[in-house]
């Protein structure tokens, strides 16, 4: 059997912004948050540096595309002095659970300081990937924008508002074989997020409460199964999501 050859594909790096530069000399002083949307710009362009300038499959190269457009478009705004507050700029510290489509926990990571997580590689199949916000305080009033990679939902994004992390947001996947399941997540200026519906605790498997996406698969295996209770409509009806 020969052996087989993988090829790196190759990124070039993303510059990081000087802050002085973007400051006229004798100008006005910098407005507060300034300085930490340049640090927090750099800090992500570094991440991005360590994980994609070299990548090892299509998907993972695809991925590490759309987080460089997502950072260019950051720069470019910054070069015009759109800066975000720095609660806009703050990424939660967000708990990524496994799941197999019974509710068996495969496996539970954290998201890091700048939204990244890695969860592993895993044979092709379905399951479901859950994001509980640790801190509600810091997910409350924001929307979020989740990527995920490693998966046959290719370019796919989640755009959620921030209440949900605190109850747990549950999305069914199909993991590709030999790709690493990753992502990351955002602090996203976009409101128009999806409705979301609110699946209670299932019978007779280790699925916990969460909201899941209004016609999703999980959306309408719960309606054909009955899952819509009182109290799912209650919570829903107090999320004005009903």
């Amino acid at each position: 059997m020969k052996p087989i050859l993988l090829t790196a594909l190759f990124l070039s790096s993303i510059a990081s912004l000087t802050y002085s530069d973007t400051i006229p000399v004798g100008g006005p002083p910098a407005g507060p948050g300034v300085k930490e949307a340049f640090e927090k710009f750099n800090a992500d362009v570094a991440a991005w540096n360590r994980r994609c300038t070299t990548t090892s499959s299509a998907a993972e190269q695809t991925w590490c595309e759309e987080q460089r457009a997502l950072l260019e478009s950051r720069k470019a705004k910054l070069r015009a002095g759109a800066y975000p507050t720095a609660d806009e700029a703050r990424n939660p510290t967000v708990q990524i659970t496994l799941r197999r489509r019974g509710g068996q926990i495969v496996k539970q990571v954290q998201s890091d300081a700048n939204g990244f997580f890695t969860v592993g590689t895993f044979p092709a199949g379905a399951y479901t990937l859950d994001f509980r916000a640790q801190s509600v305080s810091a997910v409350k009033d924001r929307s979020f924008v989740i990527k995920i990679a490693g998966t046959n939902s290719r370019g796919a994004d989640k755009v959620l508002q921030g209440r949900y992390f605190a109850d747990g947001v549950s999305f069914g996947i199909e993991t590709l074989s030999g790709a690493p399941l990753k992502g990351v997540i955002a602090p996203s200026l976009v409101r128009n997020a999806k409705k979301m519906i609110w699946l209670p605790p299932e019978i007779g498997t280790n699925l916990p409460g969460r909201w899941i996406e209004e016609g999703s698969a999980q959306a309408v295996g719960a309606h054909n199964w009955g899952h819509y209770t009182v109290d799912a409509i209650r919570k829903m009806q107090d999320h004005n999501d009903y």
